[in-house]
């Protein structure tokens, strides 16, 4: 019989893929690519699913950050009635406190809170306090996250040197090492993202001390066919004065969840 593909053997046991049809990647994971017909497709279909299972899927840890980001930005705002447990320790629990409030969210930069008798408005790293009386507080926030770009998961990569260390259909892990001047007290940040419906869904924080350590886990319900985060709850140190850490357990949980309400932007106007 004459061999209609003369560069090849024509019992297909070995032979060399048309360049044209050569599988990108890496060429180990696929093990070898013959072509003869139907037995060209399954062995390219295993390769395929070889190459999966391995992670080897050649993206970019800012790639994934932007699908994280645009799943979230589906929520363009926010309302809920929310409750912050937390206790701070050095060598024991100094205590556990609890406060109540009403925290609003408009997409991307906006958020609003109400803490007992006082009403909080942020914008980037500006916090502005207005108490009872009606007097205002402005603070801004140092040595913390830049955010200037608003109150979502595209804060990883504005804030992060990233790198990828596992992509694969179960898990996606994410190094981040703070850029100059972001989180002077902070070595690394490891994000776990969820593969399935690109959550970021937990986060461990390194400190410089070895004695401090921090990890905070992220809640979510589905409201309205989105997976909106509803609280988080862990431990991690705060800075209280003069570079001086101390750690800190707790829950920030919501309820009365609503999202898409149409929230109008005077809710927000801060006044700084």
């Amino acid at each position: 019989m004459l061999n209609k593909f003369p560069h090849q053997n024509p019992t297909c046991s070995s032979g060399v893929l048309d360049p044209a049809l050569r599988l990108q990647g890496n060429p180990t994971a696929s093990g070898g690519v013959f072509w003869c017909g139907n037995k060209f497709i399954i062995v390219f279909l295993v390769a395929c699913q070889v190459q999966a299972a391995a992670g080897i899927i050649n993206r970019t840890p800012a790639e994934i950050v932007e699908k994280v980001t645009g799943n979230f930005l589906k929520i363009k705002d926010a309302s809920a009635e929310i409750a912050l447990e937390y206790d701070t320790y050095i060598f024991s629990c100094a205590g556990k406190k609890r406060l109540i409030g009403k925290g609003q969210y408009k997409a991307p930069d906006k958020l609003q809170g109400t803490i007992e008798t006082d009403t909080y408005f942020t914008r980037g790293n500006k916090i502005s306090k207005l108490d009872k009386n009606n007097k205002r507080y402005c603070v801004t926030l140092l040595n913390a996250p830049d955010f200037s770009l608003g109150y979502h998961p595209g804060l990883m990569a504005n804030n992060f040197f990233l790198k990828l260390l596992k992509d694969n259909p179960e898990e996606i892990v994410i190094e981040g090492t703070p850029k100059p001047r972001v989180l002077k007290n902070v070595k690394k940040i490891i994000f776990y993202i969820d593969p399935k419906e690109y959550l970021l869904r937990k986060l461990d924080v390194i400190f410089p001390n070895p004695l401090l350590s921090g990890t905070i886990y992220i809640d979510y319900e589905k409201i309205k066919g989105l997976w909106v985060p509803v609280g988080c709850h862990g431990k991690s140190a705060v800075e209280v004065r003069s570079s001086i850490l101390i750690g800190v357990g707790f829950k920030l949980a919501s309820t009365n969840m609503k999202i898409n309400t149409g929230l109008p932007d005077k809710l927000f106007d801060p006044g700084f």
